[in-house]
């Protein structure tokens, strides 16, 4: 995990080397799990997902945040 703050706002990123990219699915009331990068998304200003070389980065950006 990382914590950027650059003029635009704070940035929060997570990597991990597992395959596959994740996918923004809303969950149903019963779901127990798969709410985290949907609220994520919900809360940020930008979202994106970046596949790297082994593994993949989520990048959420606040611009409500700035320095």
């Amino acid at each position: 995990m990382r914590l950027t703050r650059e003029r635009e706002g704070l940035w929060i990123e997570v990597r991990d080397s597992g395959p596959g990219c994740p996918v923004l699915r809303q969950p149903g009331c019963e779901a127990e799990g798969g709410r985290g990068l949907w609220l994520v998304g919900l809360l940020a200003d930008e979202l994106e997902v970046r596949e790297e070389v082994v593994g993949k980065t989520v990048r959420a950006g606040f611009k409500s945040l700035r320095a």
